[in-house]
C-alpha cells in the first residue's frame, strides 16, 4: 500500500477532527502541516506562521501554491486559519494532489 492510501484511510476516519484538535495548540503562533502528494509520495510541508499583525500567512517552503492543485485560493486557507478552523484548512488542502500527514504546532 502507498504512503498516500494509508494517509487517505487515516484522513477518512471521523477520528481525525478529534486527533487535529490535540495537535494545534491553543493561541498556536505557527502551525505546519505535513503532506504526502497522490502520484509519487513525495512529501512536502505547507506552515502557517502569525505576522506582527496576528494573522496567519501560508508558505509553502519554496514551492509554487498552484502546484499543489489546491482549489481553494491561498488567502481562504489564511482566514480559515486566522479563525482557527484547522479542520476545514485540511480540507481545502485535501481537495487537491495532497494528503495531509500530521499537523505540528508551537
Amino acid at each position: 500500500m502507498s504512503e498516500y492510501k494509508r494517509i487517505q484511510k487515516k484522513n477518512d476516519l471521523l477520528e481525525f477532527e478529534l486527533l487535529l484538535g490535540q495537535q494545534v495548540k491553543q493561541d498556536a503562533r505557527e502551525v505546519i502541516f505535513h503532506t504526502v502528494a497522490s502520484m509519487c509520495d513525495n512529501k512536502y510541508k505547507f506552515r502557517f506562521k502569525k505576522n506582527d499583525e496576528g494573522d496567519f500567512k501560508l508558505t509553502c517552503y519554496g514551492f509554487a501554491f498552484s502546484n499543489f492543485g489546491i482549489k481553494d485560493d491561498k488567502y481562504e486557507l489564511e482566514w480559515a486559519a486566522d479563525e482557527g478552523d484547522f479542520f476545514d484548512v485540511v480540507q481545502m488542502i485535501n481537495s487537491g494532489y495532497q494528503l495531509v500527514e500530521k499537523v505540528v504546532s508551537r
